[in-house]
């Protein structure tokens, strides 16, 4: 009725429903019609987003110019994750662990292998991205688990100079099994128990993935600094001279007088600060 469709008392937009709106329903490979939620509403399938946008608003000879450049994005974003893998992988893990003293023809072709494992590795996430309703969530989920403690141990290192080496380390063991032990123990509502979550028991249900994944990067960042706090003064702390350059409140400062203030990085930071709390408060 005037290009609307009602499911089950249910009001949704025709080209949502048949999938042709610039987020459209996810479509099912088998019957090839829409797929829905146990409640009823379309399942949106957010990864086409972008690609839809490009033909919706570009013209034709700028079509090509936006896809090469989507995938130009792609390419650089593959090449730039493959090629830290295998050097973290060689030299900070390989040569300075495993074996030490070897020779240049040699280190590179264990680099050459950690490239081919790298890209094994990238498809088997693929595959395993599969189960989630759009990318971010994965992202998300992996972040929750890495990028959130290593912040707080970046954090802490940077501008605590009582932070030790040892603090550091427990912090980010106790934060990432934070994070598996909060995804384990909680599942977002309408997923079943695995990849989303609950794997250990379910004490808790989210709205969603991506709720789950903020709760979980919050207690990982948390029970990291805690920790790290902890360990750090139950350690030894390396002498001042030692962190020059490394802590901000033992690194020399440049002047600032012939700075305008609000070319200050105090100012922009809070600037940007500002900002983020605006799209948050305007988006919710």
């Amino acid at each position: 009725v005037n290009g609307m469709i009602v499911r089950d008392t249910t009001v949704v937009p025709r080209n949502v429903e048949e999938g042709r709106g610039l987020v459209p329903a996810k479509i099912n490979p088998v019957t090839g019609k829409p797929m829905y939620t146990a409640s009823g509403q379309p399942l949106l399938d957010y990864d086409m987003a972008t690609p839809n946008m490009l033909l919706h608003f570009f013209p034709t000879g700028i079509l090509g110019l936006g896809l090469t450049a989507l995938l130009a994005s792609f390419m650089s974003g593959m090449a730039g994750n493959v090629t830290a893998f295998n050097t973290v992988f060689t030299y900070d893990l390989y040569q300075s662990y495993i074996h030490k003293g070897g020779s240049d023809r040699h280190y590179m072709a264990v680099g050459r292998w950690a490239t081919v494992g790298g890209i094994l590795l990238s498809i088997a996430t693929a595959y395993a991205a599969i189960n989630f309703n759009n990318i971010m969530d994965t992202l998300q989920l992996v972040f929750s688990f890495v990028n959130a403690p290593l912040f707080a141990t970046f954090l802490l290192g940077m501008f605590w100079k009582r932070a030790t080496g040892h603090g550091a380390f427990a912090g980010l063991i106790a934060g990432t099994s934070a994070a598996m032990l909060h995804h384990g123990l909680t599942l977002p509502i309408e997923a079943n128990p695995g990849i989303h979550g609950g794997w250990i028991a379910v004490l808790h249900h989210y709205p969603s993935d991506m709720a789950q994944n903020f709760w979980g990067a919050i207690f990982a960042f948390g029970t990291n600094f805690v920790v790290t706090v902890i360990v750090s003064f139950a350690t030894k702390a390396r002498p001042e001279s030692e962190l020059v350059g490394l802590v901000h409140s033992l690194t020399p400062k440049p002047p600032k007088a012939h700075n305008v203030w609000w070319k200050s990085p105090e100012a922009l930071a809070i600037a940007v600060l500002l900002m983020a709390i605006g799209l948050n408060i305007f988006f919710y």
